[in-house]
This record gives structure tokens, C-alpha cells and sequence, in this order.
């Protein structure tokens, strides 16, 4: 007997899930994560990879678990393109829903890895003993390059979301400014908590008031990412505002539970942190169905 209440996540969205196969060992296939969303009455999940889109696996389970909705997404990372365009251009059309701007080759993400940072896991294991490009989406005098004008373009034309991956504070503030500009309202400022040095309160807050929503992730709590204290996370949460975060899991690793339990624990840690239900809906309910074009 279950001595929770397991109906907490009805209706949930996680928006960050990393699905196998994959170039490293993944907890499931993206049919599997849907199974185990439908069974907790979950409304939609993202899957993600870093190296290729995974918008084929999501329209077989689209297909298999038609109880919830199973977005496929892509990486703008060197395998899938870089900063391209065209690759984003294909990968709406044959139903990608999120674009990540580059998380695993960007510039930024190989500076932190190179100073320490528990990114470098990621890094190491995604290079494969190759030279890997330094991906930016700006010049060298902090303006955003003509393809990521375009990105925007296109993510606001065939109803996409934009997610920031793995670029910089300033890459965000960028991206953010001009999604302002073009009236582009579904940007995601990818696990803030991961880099809280450099993604602080007054940055964050200035990426708010540009139009873009902050995601959260429980996998920066994980013994392996960054061991961050639950009660850090709700002070963020109070500081942004709730109407303006979105909580999801970046689970995925055979190293972590499954994701819907992480959501699941992810709620009541919150909770239990002083987050409201209210609070605690709003972003793990309504702001992401925002983000998806699902309200």
C-alpha cells in the first residue's frame, strides 16, 4: 500500500527527461517513460538527447501511449548541425516541439567543464576523444549571429519552444532580448541551478523580465550533479516568483530513479521546503503546458 498521495502528478509535465538508447546507458526508451507518465496520470514529457533528435522514439510512443503526449526535441550541438537553421527547420517539420540551443558543445559548457564543473562527466563522455567545436550564439561583441535570429524566427513560426541548453548568462540575455522584440514568449532558461555562480538571483531576474521562464532541475540535487539542498531551490523559486519557473527532473541517468518518482520526490522536497501547492502547480503544470503551446 502506498502511503503518499500518488496522484500528485496528474497532470504534470516534465519537460526535460534524456531517453535511450543513447551514446551512454540510459534508465529507458522513450516508450517506457511514456508508459510510466500515463500510469501516473502525467499530461506530457520531453525527451531529449544530446547528440541526435529524438523525434522519431517520441512519435512511436505518441503512437503506443496515446494517454500522454511525448514531445521529441533537438540538440543544436555539432551531430546534429551546430547552430543550423536547417536542421531546425527539419526537425519542427517532422514534429520536434523543443529546440535546445547547444548544451554539450557550447563554448560555455566547455569553460565550466574545463574549471571543474560536474558538467565535465557530460563533456568528457560526449567528445569520444574528438575535437569539439566551441559553440556560441553570439559575436565576439555579444551580439546574436544571424542563425540564432533565425532559430527564434523559426520556433516562433511553427510553434516551437526554445531552450537555452547550455549557453552563457549572457548568450541567454541575448536570445531573451530579441524573443522580446519578435513577441516570441515560449524561451526556457535551461536548469538555472546548475550554475549558480554565474546564473545568479539578479541575472535570472532580468531574464524574467524579458519574457523567459526558468526551468529547475531536481538532477542538480543528485550526488553525481552538483549535490545542490532542496531549501536553496525554493529561495530561488521565492525570489523569481513561481509564475515564472518551471520544475522538471533532467532525469534519465541509470544513476538516478525513474524519472515520474523523481518528479514525484522533486514535489515533496518542495513541499516540504515551503512551496505551496499552488506554487508547485503552477510550475509543474500550467507554466510548462505555456512553455509547450498545451494552455
Amino acid at each position: 500500500m502506498k502511503l503518499y498521495d500518488d496522484k500528485v502528478l496528474n497532470g504534470a509535465i516534465d519537460i526535460h527527461i534524456h531517453a535511450g538508447p543513447d551514446y551512454m546507458p540510459r534508465y529507458a526508451d522513450s516508450v517506457t517513460l511514456a508508459q510510466e507518465a500515463a500510469a501516473c496520470g502525467m499530461r506530457a514529457i520531453v525527451t531529449k538527447c544530446h547528440l541526435f533528435p529524438t523525434v522519431g522514439a517520441a512519435a512511436v510512443a505518441c503512437e503506443l501511449v496515446p494517454q500522454v503526449k511525448t514531445f521529441g526535441s533537438i540538440s543544436l550541438n555539432e551531430t546534429a548541425g551546430g547552430l543550423s537553421p536547417r536542421s531546425v527547420m527539419a526537425a519542427v517539420l517532422t514534429g520536434a516541439k523543443v529546440i535546445w540551443l547547444p548544451t554539450v558543445d557550447s563554448k560555455y559548457n566547455l569553460e565550466k567543464a574545463k574549471q571543474g564543473h560536474w558538467i565535465k562527466h557530460y563533456v568528457n563522455s560526449s567528445s569520444f576523444g574528438y575535437h569539439t567545436g566551441r559553440l556560441s550564439v553570439t559575436d565576439e561583441e555579444g551580439r546574436l549571429l544571424p542563425a540564432a535570429q533565425e532559430i527564434l524566427r523559426i520556433c516562433k513560426e511553427k510553434e516551437a519552444a526554445l531552450c537555452s541548453g547550455h549557453i552563457s548568462p549572457q548568450e541567454c540575455l541575448a536570445v531573451a532580448r530579441e524573443a522580446k522584440k519578435i513577441s516570441f514568449s515560449h524561451f526556457e532558461i535551461t536548469h538555472a541551478n546548475a550554475w549558480p555562480d554565474d546564473f545568479t538571483p539578479p541575472v535570472l531576474s532580468e531574464l524574467v523580465e524579458n519574457g523567459a521562464l526558468v526551468s529547475i532541475s531536481y538532477g542538480v540535487c543528485s550526488p553525481r550533479n552538483g549535490r545542490q539542498d532542496p531549501e536553496e531551490i525554493a529561495a530561488l523559486i521565492k525570489a523569481l516568483g513561481a509564475q515564472n519557473c518551471i520544475i522538471m527532473t533532467d532525469y534519465g541517468q541509470v544513476t538516478s530513479p525513474s524519472p515520474v518518482q523523481g518528479l514525484r520526490a522533486f514535489y515533496y522536497l518542495l513541499k516540504a521546503s515551503g512551496i505551496t501547492e499552488s506554487e508547485l502547480n503552477l510550475m509543474l503544470k500550467e507554466n510548462p503546458a505555456r512553455l509547450l503551446y498545451l494552455s
